[in-house]
Formats: C-alpha cells, structure tokens, sequence
C-alpha cells in the first residue's frame, strides 16, 4: 500500500503527506473507528481536505496536525507495533492490509456509484428540456440578469455571485423576463451524505440570492435517502425541490413559471 511505504509504514506520516495529500483516503481507514472526509475536517480544522482528491503536497504545519490526530486516534489493533517502537512484520501487515482494503474500495465503490447516478440525474433533466424544445446554449459564466434567453439552458456553467467569485450550477434555464432557474442536481446515500448535499445547495442559493435576488431562483433535483429535515431546509430557504422520479412535476412547473 502506496501510504505504508510513504510513511515509512506509519512511523512518518507527515512525511507521506507532505508528498501527496491522497494519503488521507488509507490514513482516514487507520483509525478507531475508520471516519469520512468531513467527520475528519472536524476534529483536525487545518487539515486541506481538497488535498485528498487532487493528490496536492500538504503544507508542513497541518501534515504535522495530521500527523498528530492521526496518533491520538489511531487503531492501537492495526498498528501496535508503533506502539512497541519496532518495525513491523510482515504478518502484521498483511493483517493491516486486509482490513483497511476493503474499507478503501467500499468507499471507491459508493462515490463512484453517486458519480454515475449524479450524471445520469443530470443527462435526463437536459433531455427533458430538449424534448420540450428548449435550445441548449454553450456554457459560458452568466455574468448578467438578460443572458439567458427564454426557453434555453446551459448545462455545467456558472453564475458571478459576488467580486471575483463565480458558483457552478448543474443546469440553468431561461424562464423568459430576465429570471433564470438555477439547479442543483443531488444524489445522496444516506442521511448523513444528504446533509453536506443540501449543505452544498443552500451555500450556493444563498449567495445567488444576494447577488442576483429575484432574478434567480434556485431549485434542488433530489434523489436517494434525504432526510426530510434537509428537505425542510431547502423549502424554508426559498428553494424550489424537485425529485428525480418525478420529473413530470419538474415539467409542469417550468410550464406554469416561464414566460413567454
């Protein structure tokens, strides 16, 4: 395994980490219990969580807070031979191996599982418009309230929401009067997931909101297991949910909001 060998089998892992911050993946599984990305972020602040995915060394000082949490928390099964101030045994490892691995490719499965789902979600939501013959523009960042003409949509652009700051949305519709839809599209696969998904929505809502105001309404394509007090939010924040097994409602309600 790529971080037992960079972390000189644990007993350096700022080291491993200030060489490629993807470490974190096998670190996270080496803990009692194993946690997720954001239970990680909690209980070590300056950790760059961004770092896990893009591979990006890690700034010596938080490496070394890692390190450090890594250390109070670690599985004293997995690992007891940092604990003996030895090298460990190639028994040992094989052990420390076997269990953390399937722990990694679960997770792999599960992200690559909502990945598929998420484009599927958003293939069909661009497929719809098309049957209703909406006109498909190229993506470009929308930068003023005009830019979207009625009955068109952009997949995958962005919307200017404050100085130097533009926020991605998985499709825009022109509903005609200078007001745009902007939707989210999310899949969740649990009631914890759905709290950092709607977490997602409700940030970028918020600052469309104080950018644009009216002139943009932001809306939630669900699916998966979301609790309904994220649901709750969404609707108290002003933002229109729909879900993917019924998109006909989704139809309707362009239908009934765009104006010609």
């Amino acid at each position: 395994m790529a971080f037992l060998r960079a972390s000189h089998f644990l007993s350096d892992v700022s080291c491993a980490l200030q060489k490629s911050g993807s470490h974190t993946l096998a670190l996270r599984q080496f803990l009692a219990p194993p946690i997720s990305q954001d239970q990680f972020k909690l209980i070590c602040p300056s950790w760059p969580k961004s770092t896990e995915k893009s591979g990006a060394a890690v700034a010596t000082a938080a490496a070394d807070a890692v390190a450090a949490t890594f250390a109070d928390r670690r599985s004293r099964r997995l690992t007891h031979w940092l604990d003996r101030g030895r090298d460990a045994t190639l028994v040992e490892l094989a052990t420390s191996i076997g269990a953390v691995a399937p722990l990694i490719a679960s997770q792999r499965i599960l992200t690559a599982r909502r990945n598929r789902l998420s484009y599927i979600q958003e293939q069909a939501v661009t497929h719809l418009l098309e049957s209703q013959d909406w006109t498909r523009i190229q993506s470009s960042v929308v930068s003023t309230s005009g830019q979207l003409p009625a009955r068109s949509f952009m997949y995958k652009t962005r919307f200017a929401s404050g100085a130097n700051e533009n926020q991605e949305v998985d499709v825009a519709c022109g509903l005609g009067g200078t007001v745009i839809l902007a939707m989210e599209c999310k899949v969740t696969n649990d009631e914890t997931n759905s709290v950092k998904r709607i977490n997602d929505v409700l940030k970028k809502a918020s600052a469309w909101k104080e950018h644009w105001g009216r002139f943009v309404k932001p809306a939630a394509l669900l699916q998966g297991v979301i609790k309904f007090g994220d649901v709750q939010r969404l609707i108290d924040a002003g933002v229109e949910v729909f879900w993917s097994h019924r998109l006909d409602l989704f139809t309707a309600w362009i239908a009934a909001n765009e104006r010609r």
